[in-house]
Order: structure tokens, then C-alpha cells, then sequence
């Protein structure tokens, strides 16, 4: 399956080849192509593009900065950012909306379990490379625990328990932030709309806001039944405003040279078409899976309407205010077909 060279998503190439009306597009499902797992929070996700990051703001920012994470949900990536640049001349600050999240956060109680996307955690001595550095770097930020029965709230629930059941030799371990490095971490409520209301009269060093854009765009291209069953579908067609606005409100917070970190989840690169597109901005897709809630089940769809050229990287580039200087892969196919994707941006203007 060929994707259609012709949507410019992921770089800054022109191609002049005709546009394809209707390239075949399955890889939405919003769960991992090999393990069938949903996908979730977990330490260290996408490690390469959390790395990149932090090399750009060590660089950008020699002396500290303070970092701003929005939907951090109850920290693990907070933490995993916090333990790669160290230095406590960065303040780290996670935000997220969810009361439930925060609560969590507050107790401070994180599990790493077998089988799940971070537990390499859990085998130090037979790591190398990089899952080596990272648990350097975890292990000089958390300490392992062991709370009562009634302290272990377990995140992913239902892959946790679904986890133990299959796996007899299953492992299971509790950290928490050691004293030395809870003062540089700060878990709060707050939304990214806000922005401008937090410090006012400051800049910061950059903003994370990883695989989330898509629920305040509406841009719900297949939503699993654990995120969407209280819910009917949120198609907005205003993605362009509200996308501009939010970038506007980055751009104005970064100091030159910050660091804007977007997720590699393809949902917040491709977009649904709003209605008022002109023709020559929509291109459309078939087969597209979608999440039926009604039967509990992924159908595909006979064709979707996109945006030729996702409007988060037109915005992102409008008057040359940001460039990309870190990528990462995101799934576009069943058969493992990957497309990279710009995930960290810089200001520089």
C-alpha cells in the first residue's frame, strides 16, 4: 500500500506529481500493531523525541528554564522529562485537567508491570544501550516503595489485570519521586487554553502537549470504547481557528529558541476536513477504520475527507515563527508501514 505523496504532512518538500483522489489509509486503530494493547501513558513514551527535546533545551537554555507539560494525566511523563535534564536548574511543571489524575499524582504512587511499554524498568541487570540510560535515569530520580494494599492505584486497569492473568511469571513494582527531586517537580491543575494566565509576566524554556490536540479539535478519527462510551463523536469544523489560536498562545509563552512538543499519535497530524474546505485543501481517504460504539467494533469506513496539509504544521510555520528539529514515527498500516512525523519544534522568531 502506497500513502499519497502528495499530502504534505510530515515535510517541507513540494511534489508535483498528480494528486492520488482516493489512496487507501488503514492504520487508525488506536492500538498497538503487535500487541492488540490500547495505547496509554506510560514512562518514557517515545523516548527518542523526549530526548531530542531536552537536548534542545540544554542547549537553548544552558543556565534553566522552567518546563510546562499540559495533560500530563497523574505524571509519568512529567517525571520521565524531569529525569533527563537533571540539573534541578529546571523546574518541571506538569498540568492536566482531570480531578482524578491529580489525585493520583498527589498520592505519588507510580507501578511499572511486566509486559507494559515501560517495564524494562523492572530488569536492570539485563539492560544495555538505551534502556540501560534510561533506568540510569529513572532509578536517580524514583525510589522503589511498597505501599499498602490500599495506596496501589494501578493505571490501565483493564491491561493490568488482563497482563497478570496471562503472563505466570508476572512482576509488578511501586516508586515514588525521592525527597532529593520532589521540589523540582510541580503537579497541578490547568488547561493549555490558559496559558496566558499562568506567570504572566514570564517566558518559559517549553511546552509538552503530547497526544492531545485531538481531543480539543473534536479530530476523532477512531476512539476505542474505554475513551468514548459516555460520549457521541465531537466533529468540530473550526480545527484551523482553534489550532491558530492555540499556537498564537504557545508562540507568545515560548521565550526565542523554546521547545514545542507535539505527540506522535497520528491523530494529532491528520486531520478530519472541516465542511467549508475549498476542494483543492481536502483530499480523501478510504478504508478508514472507525470505532462503532454502538456494535463495540472497528468498521472501516468507504471514505473520509482530510486535510491536504495538517493545519497544526501551517500554523507552526506561519511567518517562519517555528522550524522542526525533532521527528518520530507514527504508524500508518496494519502491515507496519511508518511515516515520520515532526514532533519537536523550536521558536525562532
Amino acid at each position: 500500500m502506497q500513502i499519497s505523496h502528495q499530502i504534505n504532512l510530515y515535510t517541507n518538500k513540494q511534489n508535483s506529481t498528480p494528486r492520488v483522489k482516493q489512496p487507501a489509509f488503514q492504520g487508525l486503530l488506536y492500538v498497538d500493531s503487535q500487541t492488540g494493547v490500547p495505547l496509554d501513558s506510560w514512562f518514557y513514551r517515545d523516548a527518542g523525541t523526549l530526548k531530542s527535546a531536552v537536548a534542545e533545551i540544554k542547549k537553548e537554555f544552558p543556565a534553566g528554564a522552567e518546563i510546562w507539560d499540559f495533560a500530563c494525566s497523574n505524571g509519568e511523563e512529567t517525571i520521565s522529562v524531569k529525569s533527563l535534564l537533571e540539573s534541578p536548574k529546571y523546574k518541571v511543571i506538569g498540568y492536566d485537567t482531570s480531578t482524578s489524575a491529580l489525585r493520583l499524582a498527589k498520592k505519588g504512587i507510580y507501578t511499572v508491570f511486566s509486559n507494559w511499554y515501560d517495564s524494562f524498568l523492572l530488569q536492570k541487570e539485563k539492560s544495555s544501550g538505551d534502556e540501560k540510560f534510561l533506568q540510569e535515569k529513572f532509578y536517580g530520580m524514583m525510589e522503589e516503595i511498597f505501599p499498602p494494599a490500599i495506596d496501589r492505584h494501578i493505571n490501565n486497569k483493564t491491561d493490568y489485570f488482563n497482563i497478570k492473568k496471562f503472563y505466570r511469571n508476572f512482576q509488578e513494582k511501586y516508586f515514588c519521586i525521592s525527597p532529593q527531586k520532589i521540589k523540582e517537580i510541580d503537579i497541578r491543575k490547568g488547561d493549555i487554553n490558559g496559558i496566558k494566565y499562568y506567570r504572566s509576566q514570564d517566558k518559559v524554556g517549553a511546552i509538552f502537549f503530547r497526544n492531545a490536540l485531538y481531543q480539543m479539535t473534536g479530530n476523532d478519527l477512531n476512539e476505542t470504547i474505554e475513551q468514548r462510551k459516555y460520549f457521541a463523536s465531537r466533529p468540530m469544523d473550526n480545527k484551523k481557528e482553534i489550532i491558530e489560536a492555540l499556537v498564537n498562545k504557545i508562540h507568545a509563552k515560548l521565550e526565542t529558541g523554546g521547545v514545542f512538543l507535539i505527540g506522535d499519535h497520528i491523530k494529532d497530524h491528520l486531520f478530519l476536513a472541516d465542511k467549508n474546505l475549498p476542494e483543492n485543501e481536502v483530499i480523501l481517504f478510504k478504508n478508514t477504520p472507525f470505532f462503532d460504539i454502538g456494535n463495540r467494533k472497528h468498521i472501516c469506513s468507504a471514505g473520509v475527507k482530510l486535510f491536504k496539509e495538517s493545519p497544526l504544521k501551517t500554523a507552526l510555520e506561519k511567518f517562519g515563527r517555528f522550524i522542526p528539529v525533532g521527528f518520530s514515527k507514527t504508524g500508518l498500516g496494519y502491515g507496519g508501514i511508518k511515516v515520520k512525523v515532526p514532533t519537536v519544534w523550536k521558536k525562532v522568531r
